[in-house]
């Protein structure tokens, strides 16, 4: 039986990905991050986008 390729596997959007990553890193005001600057931010555009591209099939 042939498991089928996830979407990590075949076609991950890196370039948007990217910029989605910088546009939610400069985020100054009215976002809930910026209450408090944390020592070590986690890009979370991009472990959200590879959390879901682990999940789901091509």
């Amino acid at each position: 039986m042939i498991k089928p390729k996830k979407l990590i596997e075949v076609a991950m959007p890196i370039k948007e990905i990217s910029a989605e990553s910088v546009r939610d890193k400069s985020i100054r005001h009215g976002h809930i991050s910026t209450l408090h600057l944390w020592w070590a931010r986690r890009p979370l555009p991009v472990c959200r986008a590879v959390v879901f591209a682990i999940l789901v099939p091509d």
